[in-house]
């Protein structure tokens, strides 16, 4: 039988086993109650082995969330590939994504070139892009900036009166 969110969210307690209580919604997903929590699983098997995919945390991810990850990850199944190397995979792309922000890929260049640069220059650089920048793309990864991402951060400057050449 299917769950239903008032199913989930009312009658689903721990009963005290250790490894916990299951709760099938079909396709391999289930919710797996125990003590510290409720959690969305999906079983599958994958070159012969048995394996268990983490689709989220009940009620962050609803019922839902986690049968459209489940449907996910039957297609990926269904193209030979294993979720959970997809799933690490997107994780890594996304770390990587994260760590190539403008803020961390100008301050990794201004270390590299401080010995070039006089030491007030140095300074004063840092300063305006800390204080004019940042604030606008320092957070934005360097792949996704574009040229109206740019002078958007340029024309709050100037509308303060503020420019370094």
């Amino acid at each position: 039988m299917a769950l239903n969110a008032t199913y989930i969210k009312n009658s689903t307690k721990h009963s005290g086993a250790p490894a916990g209580d299951k709760h099938t919604d079909g396709g391999g997903m289930y919710l797996l109650v125990k003590a510290s929590g409720k959690y969305w699983r999906m079983d599958y098997r994958f070159c012969e082995k048995r394996k268990t995919l983490a689709l989220g945390v009940f009620p962050a991810v609803s019922l839902e969330k986690a049968r459209q990850r489940r449907d996910k990850a039957r297609e990926l199944l269904a193209e030979g590939l294993d979720p959970n190397v997809a799933k690490q995979e997107a994780k890594v792309a996304n770390a990587a994504v994260v760590a190539n922000t403008f803020e961390s890929v100008a301050l990794e260049w201004m270390e590299k070139t401080a010995a070039e640069r006089n030491a007030g220059t140095q300074l004063k650089r840092k300063t305006w892009l800390e204080k004019d920048v940042f604030p606008f793309i320092g957070a934005m990864p360097i792949s996704k900036i574009g040229p109206r991402d740019v002078l958007g951060a340029l024309r709050v400057m100037e509308g303060r009166g503020h420019w370094m050449p």
